[in-house]
């Protein structure tokens, strides 16, 4: 099992978060795959100020690119989830090793699979992508009244 890092309601103090609120919960994920129960655990804790459906909502959405780091990115994998301080948005980032761009619809497993960020677009307010030198971070923010999705040409 993972390692939960931070859980609370402490305050975005490391020059990391800029506008993203404060910092609710931080995982470095485990080698092996995490069971969803204990993630969707961790969330609820971490949001347990907000109300169920967003807990929810927040948790599908990290599964699914939690899962995508798994099968397509490089360890080390962290998660975390942030809570806006002036409003009802989450923003939820996941950052792994590798710089490969994701693409909604499309997967390299072929079959069945790919749909997962189609899943995140619908259920996020915008997502994106930030490359940066040693991988990059895939986000999703969710509510605070942002009606419009922004995806990732």
């Amino acid at each position: 099992m993972g390692a939960v890092e931070r859980v609370g309601s402490r305050a975005q103090g490391d020059g990391r978060g800029g506008g993203r609120g404060r910092l609710v919960l931080s995982v470095d994920l485990p080698g092996s795959r995490m069971p969803s129960q204990e993630l969707r655990r961790w969330v609820r804790a971490a949001l347990y100020q907000e109300d169920e459906d967003c807990a929810e909502k927040v948790w599908l959405v990290l599964a699914e690119l939690t899962a995508n780091a798994r099968d397509h990115g490089r360890p080390p994998v962290e998660v975390r989830v942030w809570s806006s301080t002036t409003s009802t948005a989450v923003r939820v980032e996941v950052e792994d090793a590798c710089r490969e761009v994701p693409v909604p619809g499309a997967s390299r497993w072929r079959g069945a699979r790919g749909f997962g960020l189609v899943l995140v677009d619908g259920l996020a307010c915008r997502w994106g992508v930030d490359a940066h030198p040693t991988g990059k971070t895939v986000w999703a923010e969710l509510g605070g009244g942002i009606t419009t999705a922004t995806p990732v040409p």
